[in-house]
This record gives structure tokens, sequence and C-alpha cells, in this order.
């Protein structure tokens, strides 16, 4: 099996790091088959490809927006190909996004792509349905997001021990789902609880003016103070669970919608591999793994953020118990349990 991956190495984006490069870095490792990557085929030449049994991409095969073109051309080569989806093809209007993709077609690209792919996999049930049927795609396999619990993602505990540390990380693509925190989080730091709490935001970019406003809605607008606030720096790709240790429990808001709902676990996977309790939207694809009260703390209107939150500063215990359970709960999706899938997918296909 000689695979070609399609990867912006080393600038990696997150995407190409749990959909890409852990997972076939992994399959090499455990089923000795070979994995070679490159940051974008238009370029290639035919006797290149030609050396490999299939090429995997996600999203678009071509990094140059020459899909049609790319996709006749591989089937000339006889070069199948295998495109990964971890997300709705299609971007709704209220997203920061939308305009960009619709300039670009991004959906009328990935939907082509996915079609004449041999093989589409992606991240769980919901998404593989809307693959099948709104694409048409027939040989669609769910292939979850995994972790490798090394290096960054190693159990570390936490290194803020003063104060429970909640903490959110994320992009500014996920300025509306913080905000929904944002009531709660103006009562922790107006009560008497400001002190015994630190919000910790991870991902923070200071030259994105969303992002400062990401910070305007953990601050509660400024109401935070240098002792119940700290940031911590957006990195790259290899690095940036290293946020988890200055936190005990990981935030994760997610507005209920059909675009979020085609998002895939990951979240709830970092917090669970690096044995972080968790409080959590009651939305869908979290769902499915939420045991509440027993291995996380469910969300299901805006003001349990603080109900929870405060829960926890009063019941230490608590944090420790529900880490626990979870960590427990996450081990199914360890990357060597998830990349068996998927190599069985490929093995099924080629």
């Amino acid at each position: 099996m000689r695979t070609l991956i399609i990867t912006q190495y080393p600038k990696l984006s997150g995407v190409d790091y749990h959909r890409l490069w852990i997972p076939h870095g992994t399959m090499a490792k455990l089923f000795n088959v070979q994995i070679d990557q490159i940051n974008e085929i238009d370029s290639a030449e035919d006797d290149f490809l030609k050396q490999y049994d299939f090429i995997v991409a996600n999203r678009f095969l071509s990094k140059m927006g020459n899909n049609e073109a790319l996709v006749q051309r591989l089937k000339q080569l006889g070069v199948p190909y295998v495109l990964d989806l971890d997300d709705d093809y299609r971007i709704p209007n209220w997203h920061i996004l939308y305009h960009t993709a619709k300039q670009g077609k991004h959906a009328e690209k990935i939907s082509y792509c996915a079609k004449h792919a041999a093989l589409v996999t992606c991240t769980h049930e919901r998404l593989a349905e809307v693959i099948k049927k709104e694409i048409g795609a027939t040989n669609v396999w769910i292939v979850p997001n995994g972790i490798m619990p090394e290096e960054q993602f190693e159990v570390r505990g936490c290194e803020f021990a003063d104060r429970v540390n909640f903490g959110w990380s994320g992009s500014v693509t996920h300025f509306d789902d913080v905000l929904e925190m944002y009531d709660s989080l103006y009562s922790m730091y107006k009560t008497d609880y400001k002190d015994k709490f630190r919000m910790v935001y991870g991902g923070y970019q200071k030259e994105d003016s969303i992002s400062q406003a990401i910070a305007g809605v953990l601050t509660a607008k400024g109401a935070a103070d240098k002792d119940n606030f700290h940031i911590y720096q957006a990195s790259e790709v290899f690095k940036y669970a290293y946020f988890y240790d200055a936190i005990n429990v990981s935030l994760i808001p997610l507005r209920d919608n059909r675009f979020n709902n085609m998002k895939s676990n990951l979240k709830l996977l970092e917090a669970g591999f690096k044995r972080k309790a968790v409080i959590i939207s009651d939305v869908y694809p979290y769902k499915p793994m939420l045991k509440h009260g027993k291995n996380c703390l469910v969300v299901k209107n805006k003001n349990e953020w603080y109900r929870h939150m405060t829960k926890l500063i009063n019941e230490p215990n608590m944090v420790e118990d529900l880490a626990a359970q979870l960590y427990d709960d996450v081990q199914d999706y360890h990357i060597d349990n998830v990349t068996e899938i998927r190599y069985n997918a490929y093995a099924n296909t080629f």
C-alpha cells in the first residue's frame, strides 16, 4: 500500500494534523505501509504520481483550485484518491468564512471531489449521511478523530494549583459559541467567586480583532483582572495542546445548528486524553458521549455555565472525578484504534 498524502508540512493546519499527518504516520508504524507527503500535486509529474496506489486529501484535491482537471488527470493515470471530510461541505451565511467560501465556490469544489473519489472518509454518522444523500458519494467510511497520547497530549496535571482554572481554546471562527458564556462569566467576575477561579484563553492572537473580541467576552468586557484571567498565545499544531496543562476544567460551548452538528467531537477528546473535567453544550457531535455528573457537566441553557462552574469550585473533588471518568471513556479514540479503522477502509477499497 503506497500512499501519498497532501499536507502543507511543516506548516500544518489543525485539520492536516488530526486527519492526515498523525493518522497516516501511525498507519506507517502499525501496518508497515509506505506513506509519503507532498504539499500539492498540481505540479507533480505523471511518473511520480503513478508510483502510488492512491492519494489522500482533505476537502480539496487541488491546492490551485483546478479540481476538475486534476480529477480527470488522475483518472487517466489510473491513480484513485481518498477525500477526507471533517465537517460540513456547506458554510452557512452567518459564518465568518461564508463570503470567502461562496466566492471560491468551496461547496461545489468539495462536492465534486467527493463525488469522484474512490473513497470518502468522515468523522461520524450524521456527516456520512449528508455526504451520501446530498453529494451522492457511495463508498463512505466513518473514521473518527483519534488522539496520540504522547508529547503535547501527555497527562501532566495543572501548573496552577491555587484555584480552579477554567479554560477555552479555539479559533476566531468560534466567537458566537464563546458568546454563549458571556452572562455566566460576568456573574462569575462580579460575585464572591471572583477570587476562586481563573479563566484561561487558549489560541489568542494579539493582532486579530475577532480574537480581541473573544478576549472581551471571556473577561466580560474587562470585569476580570490580571489574577483571574490568563492568555495562552496561539501556537503551531505540534504544541497547541500544552494549553491544557494550564487548566483543570475545559469549557466547550457550541451552538446547536446544522453546521456545528457536522463537526467532530475533537475538543471533548482532547480534554479527555489530557484528563481534564469538562463543562459542555448538550449538542451533537458531543451528545452521544456525554454522561452528566459522571464524565462531564452538561449545559442545556446559557445560565447553566455559571451554575456548573460554581459547582466545581464548591466541590473540587468532583473536578478529578469527572476528569478520571472522561479519561477512561475516550480511550476508544486512541490513535491506534482509530488508525485500524482507517487502514481497513483503505484495504477494503484498494
